[in-house]
């Protein structure tokens, strides 16, 4: 599974040093058998010790499990509710007070996915959420939504329910992930939601749906998995955008990833879009055409807020936007050369050292 966010749940900062850096060369392995289908039985996973089996048709999950309701959630003490064990990730489901936590446990350190407040379903308890819906002002149109990496779901939860006339595909390479998310944070699939089991970049690359805004939130541990970060998928993001269409991308700042990054979507995009959470995380928008001009894109947010009255309105997150960084020490990002985990642990053990 990609993480939905990469905020260590136990550790103030998790240290990015040279032996926490992941072997790129087992990681290419591993998708080059994703991309030749040698997963596509469906993997096995466990919760609590109970081994399940994901049934996959088209990459679909179908999940018929018991489900806990909000009422049984909140009564339980403060603590672990659940520990799920798959193929991909080893995740625990707490709870503290009226908020539930998914994280991923890697390398002895935990990372939080998603926080969902069981006492406010459209509520984003954590800051990226919020940044990540300024692009919901970009696309011409908004009809039909992708989604990568799923975490709790709180993002496409938040965007469905605000928005019952546009669908919303949700795309998480772990089927453990959707199970859980399923199971405790309360997601459901109908006609206008599905979460598909299914890496992201396969997804893209088998389907030629188009959308009009993908969300592409994707974090294994502390970073981006290297085949969702570099010009060939950006390249293949975009082959994806319906004309008119944006993407965003959850991407961590004050690293020579982060311009990397940057730099990267610039050589595949015609306009980068960069909205600061304030905590570490940049919604980083790009356009399939050159971005509308500034009044055009803030009467367009007033209009949708008006339309679908999100609960963070559209117009003063849209006004949260920084300028580009320093370009100086940026490299293009490529399938032959995207050293994401070494560049993360060079940006992050500089900030350590200020």
């Amino acid at each position: 599974m990609y993480a939905s966010n990469a905020v260590p749940a136990s550790v103030p900062t998790a240290p990015r040093t040279p032996d926490l850096v992941m072997d790129l060369s087992q990681a290419r392995v591993s998708i080059t058998s994703a991309f030749q289908g040698e997963n596509a039985g469906g993997p096995a996973y466990q919760i609590d010790g109970d081994a399940h089996h994901s049934s996959l048709s088209m990459g679909v999950t179908i999940y018929s499990g018991t489900r806990e309701t909000v009422d049984e959630l909140l009564k339980r003490a403060d603590g672990q509710v659940a520990r799920i064990e798959t193929e991909y990730n080893d995740i625990f489901v707490t709870k503290r007070r009226n908020e539930l936590t998914m994280s991923f446990q890697l390398k002895g350190f935990d990372y939080t996915e998603s926080v969902t407040n069981l006492r406010d379903i459209d509520d984003l308890p954590v800051a990226y959420t919020k940044s990540m819906t300024t692009a919901l002002a970009y696309p011409n149109e908004l009809k039909k939504i992708l989604m990568i990496g799923l975490g709790g779901g709180s993002i496409s939860t938040y965007l469905g329910r605000a928005m019952p006339d546009v669908s919303i595909d949700t795309v998480e390479i772990d089927p453990g992930v959707i199970t859980a998310a399923k199971k405790y944070f309360g997601i459901r699939d109908n006609e206008r939601v599905k979460y598909l089991a299914m890496d992201g970049r396969v997804f893209l690359k088998r389907n030629q749906q188009k959308y009009d805004l993908i969300l592409i939130d994707a974090f294994h541990g502390g970073y981006v998995p290297f085949h969702l970060l570099t010009k060939e998928f950006y390249a293949l993001v975009k082959e994806r955008l319906a004309p008119g269409g944006a993407a965003v991308f959850n991407v961590h700042d004050g690293t020579k990833l982060y311009v990397s990054t940057i730099k990267t979507l610039g050589a595949v995009f015609p306009s980068v879009m960069l909205h600061p959470s304030g905590e570490g995380e940049v919604a980083t928008v790009v356009t399939a055409e050159p971005v509308a001009a500034d009044d055009v894109l803030t009467k367009r947010a007033a209009e949708i807020q008006q339309k679908y009255a999100f609960r963070f309105a559209l117009p003063p997150l849209l006004e949260k936007r920084s300028s580009m960084p320093p370009m100086k020490e940026a490299e293009l990002l490529t399938d032959d050369f995207a050293p994401v985990n070494l560049y993360d642990a060079i940006g992050r053990e500089r900030r350590k050292k200020k």
